[in-house]
């Protein structure tokens, strides 16, 4: 009796799974969404705010805005020159309470962060108005 029934459950289980298979195979696959290494809230103006980040850095490092579909978002490419696959860049958002949020994204971060990351945090920090 046990025998049936065990046969049965995993005859079950078997057709369970392979309809999960099936819708998760007629899903389409859509990358996963970048962990921001840091975020920070500023009370300067968004214009203000992006120009500063977009101004051209020390040598070394490439900056450029890149256009958004996203009203009230921009995000800046802050890529070393001597490490271009780093893939480091800032969004910068209009917050409904009127701040304005800064999140720092690099491909790749894993663990804590390194000196791109403490470096782009003071010069966001600068551009803030916080030292």
């Amino acid at each position: 009796m046990f025998k049936h029934l065990m046969v049965a459950t995993l005859i079950s289980l078997a057709a369970a799974a392979c309809s999960d298979v099936d819708k998760m195979a007629n899903q389409p696959l859509t990358p996963p969404k970048p962990v921001p290494a840091w975020s920070s809230v500023y009370t300067v103006p968004y214009d203000a705010m992006v120009t500063c980040l977009a101004a051209p850095a020390a040598s070394g490092f490439v900056v450029n805005i890149e256009p958004s579909s996203v009203p009230g978002t921009t995000s800046i490419l802050y890529v070393p020159q001597s490490a271009p696959q780093a893939e480091s860049r800032y969004v910068v958002r209009r917050v409904p309470d009127g701040t304005i949020q800064v999140d720092w994204i690099r491909i790749g971060t894993v663990g804590g962060l390194d000196w791109l990351d403490v470096q782009a945090r003071q010069r966001a920090n600068r551009c803030g108005g916080i030292s």
